[in-house]
């Protein structure tokens, strides 16, 4: 990781253009435009719990200066944040930690975006910016976003950004699925690209002594083919190389669904071919060779795969290709497909929605069981009273050979005992 100072540079470079829908400065009353021409609300017409906090930086932008934090409750949420009902929306939430409450611990705990998708922030750092960032279709006109207690650390937010995308993009994103942003790389590029016109932040890749950086000659690039609408900026540059190989070690180990949207486009004005397949642990998973071409822009999507912290992008040349591989820009997302967790509002309690369902089913069968149990069992005990009570009236030998429920061993053992007396009578009888 960069240098806390420089990472710091790098982040405000390209939070000051963003086109957020809505800016929220969390801890604050104040709303305004900032020194970037970005506007910015205050939170308390959208939240009625929690502290506010200032961290002591001049260098930081009046976003990441204020924070709200909750000391109470197991959920906190700021509730009906305004937006545009269908398309997508993208929300992101910052977290500057800056040891506001000198404890130098650093927090973690669960964020619930629209009641729905379930993120974790784990600071790290004190003085780097912590991201958590979710794109998903609402379903009203109204969101929210709950911050929920997992640990004895409080939760806190620095800001919220909320920003509407267009409804063609992420269209491969199903009923309920939301992507939880894991890295959003431009290959080739060695300095920050600024947020584009959607909000996205475009981290470098720096660079690779295996792959050569490639700078495309087109005076403009034709993004219409790409239905995410990638910038022209991260188009620029991209790594080319045999055996170009991508990962990333911070997923999961034990593998989780991903969504991959992949971007090309031809570097150099030629007829020779470049040519190449895109393999996931070994299995292609492009339906035909990527074909890059001169000025204009190629977008593959590949989704519902499993990835881990080991898995290896490869992409490799076709028998007709020219030229090797290359990338140039990559979003990597986990993807969400909603949970049962439900939060209300601040301070309140996490339900899980239809939870009690399967409780109230186990405990009705239960009781029939129970009821279907007793009564077999006055069933069987009046069988064997009135069995009883018949038995007084007949003799010895039917008595021992009644079926009253007992074991074949107690009835045969019933019968030898009751017919002894007269067997041992009718001996001392022929004796006499």
């Amino acid at each position: 990781m960069a240098a806390p100072a420089l990472y710091l540079l790098f982040f405000l470079s390209i939070i000051t253009l963003s086109l957020a829908s809505v800016n929220i400065d969390c801890g604050t009353s104040a709303s305004g435009i900032d020194n970037n021409n970005i506007r910015w609300v205050g939170d308390t017409d959208l939240i009625t719990t929690g502290k506010s906090s200032t961290v002591l930086n001049n260098e930081l932008e009046k976003s990441l200066s204020t924070l709200r934090y909750f000391p109470s409750g197991k959920s906190n949420c700021y509730s009906k944040i305004p937006l545009t009902k269908g398309g997508k929306v993208l929300i992101r939430t910052v977290f500057y930690y800056g040891n506001y409450d000198r404890k130098s611990s650093f927090p973690t705990f669960d964020v619930l975006f629209d009641g729905k998708h379930l993120g974790t922030a784990s600071i790290l750092s004190s003085f780097d910016p912590y991201l958590l960032e979710v794109i998903f279709s609402p379903a009203s006109s109204e969101t929210s976003v709950c911050f929920l207690r997992t640990s004895s650390s409080n939760p806190f937010v620095s800001s919220i950004e909320i920003v509407e995308l267009d409804s063609g993009m992420y269209n491969e994103l199903g009923p309920g699925e939301g992507l939880f942003y894991q890295q959003r790389i431009a290959y080739g590029a060695t300095i920050g690209l600024r947020s584009d016109l959607h909000g996205r932040f475009w981290f470098p890749s720096g660079s690779h002594a295996l792959y050569r950086e490639r700078r495309s000659r087109a005076t403009l690039i034709d993004t219409s083919g790409a239905s995410n609408q990638p910038p022209e900026i991260v188009l620029r540059k991209s790594w080319s190389g045999d055996g170009l190989v991508l990962g990333d070690p911070t997923l999961p180990s034990g593998g989780v669904p991903v969504y991959l949207a992949m971007y090309f486009s031809e570097p150099i004005d030629t007829l020779s071919s470049r040519s190449f397949n895109i393999f996931l642990d070994g299995k292609q998973v492009n339906e035909s060779p990527i074909e890059p071409v001169f000025g204009e822009t190629i977008q593959v999507v590949v989704k519902n795969v499993v990835a881990n912290s080991t898995t290896e992008l490869e992409f490799r040349s076709t028998a007709s290709s020219f030229y090797p591989p290359l990338i140039n820009a990559v979003e990597l997302y986990v993807i969400s497909t909603g949970t049962s967790v439900g939060g209300g509002g601040g301070g309140g309690f996490i339900e899980e929605k239809n939870s009690k369902l399967p409780i109230i089913l186990g405990v009705v069968a239960a009781v029939a069981l129970l009821l279907i149990a007793f009564v077999v069992i006055i069933i069987i005990l009046a069988n064997r009273h009135k069995a009883r009570m018949k038995a007084l009236a007949m003799p010895t030998s039917t008595v021992a050979n009644m079926e009253t429920g007992s074991s074949p061993q107690s009835e045969e053992q019933m019968g030898h005992n009751l017919n002894q007396p007269a067997n041992e009578a009718g001996q001392e009888r022929s004796t006499t």
